[in-house]
């Protein structure tokens, strides 16, 4: 049974394990919205601009110090928290999944100010 916390966390390890943005999409429906601050993306192709522009922006050594927060599911949604050490001390996503697809996600992250 496909559940939405197995598709939040399938989706994770996709991320960690570096399987790359082509694999990434295959977790959203081919009209799934992704909010952050600066814009709403629609559909794969503008999706995976995001995750460009995020992964080429991640600190060193990124993948290694990421660590989930929390995770809570409730039906079709569901929320996360994370961080990357020092240099992301906080980030949040909000995942709603349908038919075993994720078709809205939030997104918003707090880089530790650079001295």
């Amino acid at each position: 049974m496909i559940t939405t916390e197995n598709v939040v966390r399938k989706h994770l390890r996709t991320f960690l394990e570096h399987k790359g943005i082509p694999a990434m999409l295959e977790d959203y429906d081919d009209r799934a919205r992704f909010y952050s601050a600066e814009r709403v993306y629609q559909g794969h192709e503008e999706i995976g601009e995001f995750f460009a522009g995020f992964l080429r922006g991640l600190p060193p050594g990124a993948y290694d110090r990421f660590a989930l927060g929390s995770l809570t599911v409730d039906g079709e949604l569901a929320f996360i928290t994370w961080s990357v050490g020092t240099d992301i001390p906080l980030g949040t996503d909000t995942f709603v999944v349908r038919e075993g697809k994720i078709v809205s996600q939030t997104f918003a992250m707090y880089p530790a100010p650079r001295s």
